[in-house]
């Protein structure tokens, strides 16, 4: 389904060049769920970015391939891009506050994809989005259909934003950090929310975090970055019980003891 191959990205918004992806690969499959893991400043971010095709092109470089079900994201025309983003290919962000509108009511916002790529009826098109609501595990669908972001807690925000999400049914799902600014509680039910999407329907999920142990049981392979570079890569269980790569090794101790105890 997903093939990148040697993406380097380079900004060029400072006298001197500044590269923050070298070189990264990966390949994903249908029904796959794949972490990319790292610090902050790491390039996992941006190699997500580029993916979704959501990079400007202007005062950065971009070299190497993104290859999506054949079509290539880094170098298609503008319009080829728009027809897969929001429809095969979506992303959740970390901070559901800055991707809502906070003028606009919820119904509105989890429907715009279906508006961008569909001639579908307003009614057909309420009638989806109260579904995805639903299925994100929302009480009162209805309800939260005409409120407005504010009056929504943290975690009923991200839902919102996984069910504008999903509405379409993408094929890839990328989820950038978005369990970061919610309580250890919260952050469970959204890992448990996305493996029942990723089973029910088969979409593949790129999981983007620094948190190893959300990864661990989330994810069925593992990336590792550092300053730009891939320097881990495998199978979950086998990179967090054998690392091979010393920042690995340093992530891992990072994991708080009790988190250990318990997946042990």
């Amino acid at each position: 389904m997903l093939d990148v191959t040697d993406l380097n990205i380079e900004f060029h918004d400072h006298l001197t060049p500044e590269t923050v992806v070298n070189d990264f690969d990966l390949h994903m499959d249908y029904g796959e769920i794949v972490g990319l893991v790292g610090e902050s400043g790491s390039g996992k971010t941006m190699s997500a970015l580029a993916i979704a095709g959501l990079l400007s092109r202007k005062n950065m470089k971009k070299r190497g391939r993104i290859e999506f079900e054949g079509t290539d994201i880094l170098n298609c025309p503008r319009n080829e891009l728009r027809s897969l983003q929001g429809k095969d290919i979506s992303m959740v962000f970390q901070e559901p506050m800055n991707s809502l509108d906070p003028l606009k009511k919820i119904g509105y916002q989890v429907e715009e994809s279906l508006k961008i790529h569909t001639d579908m009826s307003a009614k057909n098109r309420k009638r989806l989005a109260l579904r995805a609501l639903s299925e994100v595990e929302l009480p009162d669908p209805k309800g939260i259909y005409e409120l407005y972001p504010h009056e929504l807690s943290g975690g009923m925000r991200q839902r919102v934003m996984i069910a504008a999400a999903i509405i379409s049914k993408p094929k890839l799902l990328i989820c950038d950090e978005p369990t970061t600014a919610l309580d250890v509680t919260i952050q469970a039910q959204i890992l448990e929310l996305l493996k029942k999407i990723n089973k029910r329907y088969n979409t593949a999920i790129l999981f983007i975090s620094h948190d190893l142990s959300l990864v661990r049981k989330l994810c069925k392979r593992v990336l590792v970055m550092y300053r730009g570079n891939v320097v881990e890569s495998g199978e979950a269980e086998q990179v967090f019980s054998h690392p091979e790569a010393e920042y690995t090794r340093l992530l891992i101790a990072a994991i708080p003891k009790f988190e250990k105890l318990r997946k042990d």
